[in-house]
């Protein structure tokens, strides 16, 4: 489960914060990074190497993509904070940095910044913007310099003589892109799907014709159907040099006809990887597309009735068997499915199912395989979509926020009676574009002990199953006034919109053993 928690300081001295929490479904579209600069300064991870301390302060950079640079990244901003670099042998020197790549100090090409040229000691208190190039997606990158005490005119020859120091290190943002298909309307000639990042491009292959289209803010694309019939190729790639993803489809055009000879081919719309307790059924969705072996020329209607859609073990033990029932918004779309699967029969831990499709002539479709990880019996059940905090002035010393309304955090447990659980949660510092909040979000217990949550796991809830007809708790329903999670600001913050991620925790004791599940919000 994952779910977002924002907050939101309004410049002209008004705060407000605001925390939104999506529930579970399917994940929120990446959003494409942007020109502007971001503070990424927390997202960097000091590594000192070499002898020449660098006092940097903040770190900003231009196409950042959760708190890191990405392949597109051209600009980086550095600020260095008050300090003093001596000389370590008496000799003047020639201070250089830049963006380093490795341990030899290979830089990725960015233009030198030179300080200092032929002094003893450097004290350094500046913001300077370095321009790059080259910058490799999922590779390390540094920020450091190097410091020469050879006398020569030109220090960016004196190669053997630097000191080479690389202080902040973190690795440039790749991620693996999946495309979906997801629909196509025979009628109106339009295949639409999803896309990993807004902004992508989606490029289609059929046959010798291409297609190409771009994913838009919501994830979604969609595109004129090819003429003929075949298989189509479906690619998603970028400019952040993201590792490309791939799927495809097989698709006819023509009159619609149904025949004994027909193939039909399976394609499962809600992916693939589900998370669920013992007991509970798990929503799987699909579509069915049917192909006439002796005739491309000419589509196949599928009739829901005549459809069966088949669940079983790896083995082939069956679970269970519906028919097509359409999709969710339209439950007589004909070739489509939106069914519950039991997990009675299905073990703790990760299970692979197989489902494939058939219909009433004996054709069968491809089998596909879902992974369906079921839990001891202790889950997570509903929290807030949304959570608001007080409105309040920047204040003028320490202050407590609460909620407008009430924190809810259920746990679901189908274990035994007398079974014991425990909640912790650990937040993320909560950032801008340009800051860091001064403050936390901290958890305040029934004795009024405040407990800070940032970057460190805090107990916030725990309960005994003892009532088998009450499966679910909601363990701030006993948080009072002066109890439950707060923000904690503090004066010196800055006006911004800040976010951060609260990551939950539930926790059991088994044979002496923690067992633990989790989920991000």
């Amino acid at each position: 489960m994952r779910r977002l928690l924002t907050g939101t300081l309004v410049v002209g001295g008004l705060l407000l914060v605001v925390c939104l929490m999506a529930v579970n479904g399917q994940a929120k579209v990446v959003d494409e990074p942007t020109s502007a600069m971001q503070d990424i300064t927390t997202n960097f991870e000091q590594r000192t190497i070499g002898r020449v301390p660098w006092p940097i302060t903040h770190i900003a950079a231009n196409y950042v993509r959760d708190g890191h640079m990405t392949h597109k990244t051209s600009r980086v901003k550095i600020t260095l904070g008050k300090g003093v670099v001596h000389s370590p042998n008496g000799k003047g020197l020639y201070n250089l940095w830049d963006l380093v790549l490795n341990r030899q100090g290979k830089e990725y090409g960015a233009t030198f910044l030179a300080y200092n040229i032929n002094n003893r000691v450097w004290r350094p208190h500046r913001t300077d913007t370095i321009k790059t190039h080259g910058i490799k997606a999922g590779q390390p990158v540094w920020i450091g310099n190097k410091s020469s005490t050879n006398a020569s005119s030109n220090p960016i020859r004196t190669l053997p003589a630097y000191m080479v120091t690389k202080q902040y290190c973190q690795m440039v943002s790749q991620i693996k892109l999946s495309p979906h298909i997801t629909g196509f309307e025979a009628n109106k000639r339009i295949i639409t799907g999803t896309g990993t990042q807004g902004g992508d491009l989606i490029t289609a292959k059929f046959g010798n014709q291409i297609k190409k289209t771009r994913v838009d803010h919501e994830g979604r694309w969609q595109m004129k159907c090819f003429s003929g019939n075949g298989r189509l190729m479906v690619t998603e790639t970028n400019a952040y040099d993201d590792i490309p993803g791939h799927t495809e489809t097989v698709i006819n055009n023509g009159t619609p006809r149904t025949d004994a000879t027909i193939k039909l081919n399976l394609f499962l719309t809600n992916g693939h990887t589900f998370s669920t307790a013992k007991g509970r059924k798990v929503l799987v969705t699909g579509m069915i597309l049917g192909t006439d072996q002796n005739d491309f020329d000419r589509d196949v209607v599928l009739k829901n009735n005549a459809l069966t859609i088949h669940f079983a073990h790896a083995d082939g033990t069956p679970i269970a068997n519906y028919k097509a029932n359409g999709s969710v918004n339209e439950p007589d779309k004909a070739g489509y499915f939106h069914l519950k699967l039991p997990t009675e029969s299905l073990k703790q831990g990760p299970n692979d199912v197989k489902v494939w499709v058939s219909d009433q002539h004996g054709q069968r479709s491809n089998i596909d395989t879902l992974t369906v990880n079921v839990n001891s019996g202790l889950m997570f059940g509903q929290i807030n979509a949304q959570m608001r905090f007080r409105s309040n002035t920047i204040p003028q010393s320490e202050r407590l926020l609460s909620p407008t309304n009430q924190w809810q955090i259920e746990v679901h447990d189908t274990r035994s009676v007398a079974s014991k659980w425990y909640v912790y949660a650990t937040a993320t510092k909560m950032k801008s574009a340009q800051h860091s909040l001064i403050g936390d979000l901290v958890y305040i217990d029934a004795a009024g002990q405040k407990h800070v949550m940032t970057n460190q796991e805090t107990l916030v809830g725990h309960g005994t199953h003892t009532n088998p007809n009450q499966q679910t708790t909601n363990i701030a329903a006993t948080w009072q006034a002066r109890q439950g999670i707060f923000l904690d600001v503090q004066p010196e913050l800055y006006a911004g919109s800040y976010h951060g991620k609260i990551n939950w925790n539930t926790t059991i004791l088994m044979s002496g053993r923690k067992m633990s599940s989790r989920c991000v919000s």
